[in-house]
C-alpha cells in the first residue's frame, strides 16, 4: 500500500513506462506520507483502444491512479496528487504533434476491508 496504476494512450512517442513508474514512486515516497519505499506498488498499462474527444488523433493522455488506505485529511490527499502531477509533467517525454493531457486521481481503499501479508523467501535446504 500505496498502488499506483499508469494508464497511457499508445500514440504517445518515446514513452517508457519503468523510468515513469520509478519517478512517480519517488515522488510518492518524497512527499513523506509513506513510511517504506517497498510499499509502494505500481504498474503500467497502454491502451491501444481508446478515444479522446470525438476521436481527434493529435490527442493523448497518461492518467495516473493513486489508491491510499482511508484516513488520511483533504490536505495529504491534496499533496499527494499535486505531486505526482509535478513528477508526470517532469517525466513525460516531449510530444511534438500530441496534445497531451495529465491526470492524477487518488482513491481511498477502506482500511477495513484491505488485506495484505508478505510472504519471504525461505532457504533452501
Amino acid at each position: 500500500m500505496p498502488h499506483i496504476h499508469l494508464e497511457y494512450s499508445d500514440n504517445l512517442k518515446d514513452f517508457h513506462s519503468q523510468p515513469i513508474l520509478l519517478g512517480l514512486n519517488q515522488a510518492l515516497f518524497a512527499t513523506g506520507h509513506v513510511q517504506v519505499a517497498t510499499d509502494i506498488k505500481s504498474r503500467a498499462i497502454c491502451q491501444s483502444d481508446y478515444l479522446i474527444g470525438l476521436g481527434e488523433s493529435n490527442q493523448a493522455y497518461v492518467h495516473v491512479k493513486v489508491s491510499l488506505l482511508s484516513g488520511r485529511d483533504i490536505a495529504t490527499k491534496t499533496e499527494i496528487s499535486n505531486q505526482l502531477l509535478l513528477a508526470l509533467q517532469q517525466l513525460l517525454p516531449k510530444q511534438t504533434h500530441l496534445t497531451v493531457q495529465l491526470c492524477v486521481e487518488v482513491l481511498e481503499m477502506e482500511s477495513a476491508f484491505y488485506g495484505k501479508t508478505v510472504v519471504v523467501p525461505t532457504s533452501a535446504t
